[in-house]
């Protein structure tokens, strides 16, 4: 590591690096060096191009978001800006063929991995709803599809269709049950479809993969100080940024707990009121009053996404055990089961039931 770093700084001694965070894609460290008798310490990042096939797309989409928010006044959070090798570049390719990137590294935070409670869920919500409130003004067509076809849930469909004609692992049979609750979810997509092909949903870059990893909070004060891990940001619908809120902070448990999971309703209710007290000022009412909408679809897409790699045998996803995907997409299901039993108080809280400006 230390020779790809070399490319990105000239330091005087090495001191290492260590792996951070709790990523299933990419491999990332905080590596540190001396300079001049100081010490500094950068994150270092090992990009999966078989994942990102295009690397230099995503960090062009990075660039391109980093350029526009640092030209926002009022920002309220940092920006994790890729560093410039010596050459010029935003990545290094190694011997291997592995593709290396630099960003900084902001001391003093922490990513809240794991169910947050919530007075972290509202932070982490008000973040999200702050970058995409401050790139509402830049043009999706400057931003690059990383990974084609990612919500595009009808597409989605049709590969779990083929899969389930083909059984090419032998699997259908296992998986009957999940197979049926996984129909009956199919009227959500179709929502979702109707309202795309209306053109009801206008086109906004979204970051897409909302999770509470993914925001740094202050140490002391827990307020948050970075949106991080931008590969996915591409165009798309607010819908899914808050439907993965929902999906990764309300539940109980981790996504593959083979218990039932429920929702937690007052993490629920502080993602409402984070997310709508940064977004109303932007959100179109047809965006606000499909929010509900928009959990329902990102659950059911990833029970989807789940259910479909466990029938074709575990081609994507990283599995510790046969029936880690089945796991999974029973999980999600069971979320969705949640979400619908208690879309009442979601939709009260989203369109009228609380004022988002207070807490």
């Amino acid at each position: 590591m230390e020779a790809i770093f070399r490319r990105f700084f000239e330091f005087d001694s090495w001191l290492g690096a260590d792996p951070v965070g709790a990523g299933n894609i990419n491999d990332t460290y905080l590596a540190s060096f001396v300079v001049a008798g100081r010490r500094q310490s950068y994150i270092l990042q090992r990009l999966n191009h078989r994942v990102f096939t295009d690397p230099e797309a995503v960090m062009l989409n990075i660039r391109t978001v980093a350029q526009h928010l640092s030209k926002q006044p009022g920002f309220p959070l940092r920006i994790p800006a890729p560093a410039l090798a010596l050459d010029g570049r935003l990545l290094q390719r190694d011997e291997a063929g592995n593709f290396w990137r630099v960003f900084p590294y902001f001391a003093d935070t922490y990513a809240p991995e794991h169910l947050p409670e919530a007075a972290v869920a509202y932070a982490a919500a008000q973040a999200y709803g702050s970058f995409l409130d401050a790139l509402c003004s830049c043009p999706p067509e400057n931003i690059r599809e990383t990974i084609p076809g990612f919500h595009d849930t009808d597409r989605r469909w049709a590969g779990f269709q083929a899969v389930l004609e083909q059984d090419p692992a032998g699997r259908v049979k296992t998986a009957q049950a999940a197979i049926e609750r996984m129909y009956a979810a199919k009227p959500v997509f179709d929502a979702i479809s109707a309202l795309k092909r209306a053109g009801a949903l206008p086109s906004r870059i979204t970051h897409n993969d909302t999770k509470a990893g993914n925001v740094l909070l202050d140490l002391h004060t827990g307020r948050a100080v970075a949106v991080i891990d931008w590969d996915t940001i591409m165009p798309g619908t607010v819908l899914s940024d808050f439907g993965d809120m929902v999906r990764t902070f309300a539940p109980t448990g981790p996504e593959d707990d083979p218990a039932a999971p429920q929702l937690r309703l007052e993490v629920l209710e502080s993602l409402c009121r984070g997310f709508l007290g940064k977004t109303v000022g932007f959100l179109t009412a047809t965006e606000r009053v499909n929010l509900p909408l928009g959990a329902q679809w990102i659950i059911g897409e990833q029970a989807l996404r789940f259910l479909t790699d466990f029938l074709a045998g575990d081609v994507y996803y990283k599995i510790k055990y046969p029936e880690h995907n089945l796991v999974r997409a029973q999980n999600q299901l069971a979320l969705l089961g949640a979400v619908n039993r208690h879309m009442p108080v979601l939709q009260e809280w989203v369109h009228t039931g609380i004022n988002p400006n207070t807490r």
